[in-house]
């Protein structure tokens, strides 16, 4: 059976924002890792003592990944992450390096396409990405919640102002000093689908800029992490979830022997062009933004501060949720209907951003049936 939002759900859920429901089922308890909020100063373990808890937990040297929650090298966790714009027509396919971003954002951009943006917490681990695309302001304002260095191939004109202000360090492939570092062009596919990157480049345009490599003192992410793999919502059976984007058609499709969502476009398995595998996610968010056309290009704008309505799946299930961002620098984080934040399972995110005025046309299908007869 297809489900759809209604209006009145929007509403409701939006009142109910930071209101706890009276005469709810009380909810199992589950182990929570606060990757957000910084411990009391008082209350933090000598280094010998974190030392031994770490030891116990058999991650020795390790610590949690503010984007994903997964055990990796504690050297890493401190480095700032790498935002990268991909282009996504279907010249621009296959992308490269795309399946290694830890959060992968989608968003309208013109005309009913669609531009991706990767979030890595180690760029080194794929050859080469791409193809790089240019920028749209609502990106670069995304890209700073993540304290992430943001990397594109040019700009819309709005964006300019923000890109050349302290606000975002940024790898404009425009910049000739970066460009030559960093950005090449392969002779496989037409301009403008046709600019790469490679790590060691990345990392020698970061040198050149003089930006800082590791977090920004005090920054906690966007995320609550459980410690193992615990969350499983309240809410209905989910095997397919459908956007509304006009051009991609993206939709998702539940991977039970694996416990993650599979990522499908264009009519076909969204693949890396490098591993050859599809993308595939543990977590995924559907993020109902106010958007509008500003220009006669039909170039978008959206209201990335503010609050709003989601949708959180994650192991055959859904949960309606919902977002709050202060400015533009602070994260935007995801609540539950009784105003608790969200608790996210370990694993990577892909967060597609829906226009308010298209959300009620968001699929969601209970089975794999459902999903065929649709």
């Amino acid at each position: 059976m297809k489900k759809k939002l209604i209006s009145g759900l929007l509403i409701a859920m939006t009142a109910a924002m930071f209101v706890c429901g009276c005469g709810k089922k009380e909810e199992a308890e589950v182990d929570v890792v606060d990757l957000t909020v910084p411990p009391v100063a008082a209350e933090e373990p000598e280094p010998e003592e974190a030392e031994e808890q770490t030891k116990e937990t058999g991650h020795e040297g390790e610590a949690q990944s503010l984007l994903t929650g997964e055990w990796i090298a504690e050297e890493q966790t401190k480095e700032r992450p790498l935002a990268m714009m991909f282009g996504n027509t279907t010249d621009a396919l296959p992308q490269y390096g795309i399946g290694h971003a830890d959060v992968l954002y989608e968003c309208l951009v013109e005309g009913g396409l669609t531009r991706l943006m990767g979030i890595f917490d180690d760029y080194t681990q794929a050859p080469k990405y791409g193809s790089v695309r240019s920028c749209r302001l609502y990106y670069a304002h995304l890209a700073t919640e993540y304290d992430a260095i943001y990397a594109h191939y040019g700009q819309a004109d709005i964006a300019k102002s923000y890109l050349n202000s302290d606000a975002i360090d940024n790898l404009n492939g425009l910049d000739g000093s970066v460009e030559s570092l960093m950005y090449y062009r392969s002779g496989d596919r037409p301009a403008p689908h046709n600019v790469f990157a490679k790590p060691d480049g990345i990392k020698a345009a970061i040198e050149k800029k003089g930006y800082r490599t590791t977090y920004n003192d005090g920054y906690t992410g966007h995320f609550l992490f459980t410690e193992e793999d615990q969350v499983t919502p309240d809410g209905q059976d989910v095997y397919a979830m459908q956007t509304t984007y006009p051009a991609s058609k993206t939709w998702f499709e539940y991977d039970a022997e694996n416990g993650v969502y599979k990522r499908f476009h264009y009519k076909k398995e969204h693949i890396d062009g490098e591993t050859g595998e599809q993308l595939a996610f543990k977590n995924v968010i559907f993020q109902i933004i106010p958007g509008r056309v500003i220009d006669k290009k039909g170039r978008m704008e959206f209201d990335t501060v503010g609050s709003g309505n989601a949708i959180y799946f994650t192991n055959g299930k859904s949960e309606q949720i919902t977002w709050k961002k202060a400015d533009l620098k602070s994260p935007s984080l995801f609540y539950k209907e009784n105003g608790d934040q969200l608790v996210m399972n370990q694993g990577k995110t892909s967060i597609c951003i829906i226009t308010s005025d298209s959300a009620n046309n968001i699929g969601i299908y209970e089975t794999a049936e459902a999903w065929k007869n649709r």
